[in-house]
């Protein structure tokens, strides 16, 4: 499958080893990301039964989707195994745009 433009990806709010992250199941071209954001792909288990085993920069085979973060996950240039305890789903759609930036907080008086 080709990739698509990342501002044209459907996101989905994510944790990854600790990462706040945007997730899409799809591929997307890292030409298109925003500048300041970084985008992993995740493999997908060798059995294909949507199970997430690891993290890193490009996986060519048993892709499960692709992660954008604002920091870089070091270590996933080489591939980092993921246990179940090191993803989260946080139950929330976002664009890229309001990823890349995002609204100030406001504090709150007491």
């Amino acid at each position: 499958m080709k990739p698509i433009n990342a501002n044209e990806a459907d996101y989905e709010r994510f944790e990854i080893l600790g990462h706040d992250a945007l997730f899409t199941s799809l591929r997307i071209d890292r030409k298109t990301l925003p500048k300041g954001l970084h985008a992993y792909d995740i493999r997908d288990s060798d059995d294909c039964n949507g199970t997430p085993s690891e993290v890193r920069k490009f996986v060519m085979v048993n892709h499960w989707g692709t992660v954008v973060t604002r920091e870089p996950i070091e270590g996933a240039d080489e591939g980092i195994v993921l246990n179940e305890d090191d993803y989260n789903y946080l139950g929330e759609n976002m664009t890229l745009d309001e990823f890349a930036n995002p609204a100030p907080v406001m504090e709150q008086r007491m």
